[in-house]
């Protein structure tokens, strides 16, 4: 298995995302989704949802709406030199 986030849920946000290459097992609510190239998924705000890499490359296009805080988040992780730790992550999804 290739990273993911850990089990989480939005408040404000629906996400939809679209894979372009690989494998992804998404978990979104009591559901298990196993999805290939081509595949799009839809995670409704409020569910709880993660996902995961299963194929050796991957790469999947996703997004959020309405966007609200998650371009600050995706703009703090990016000043990061490595991956944040499960700590580090789990306070910039906070904030």
């Amino acid at each position: 298995v290739k990273g993911g986030p850990p089990l989480h849920i939005h408040h404000k946000q629906d996400e939809i995302f679209f894979i372009v290459e690989g494998e992804y097992t998404f978990k979104v609510g009591g559901q298990v989704h196993h999805l290939q190239k081509g595949d799009t998924i839809f995670l409704p705000r409020k569910v709880p949802h993660t996902f995961a890499q299963t194929s050796e490359n991957g790469r999947m296009y996703f997004l959020f709406q309405p966007s609200g805080k998650m371009e600050d988040f995706f703009r703090k992780l990016a000043t990061f030199q490595a991956p944040p730790t499960p700590e580090e992550g789990a306070k910039l999804f906070a904030d």
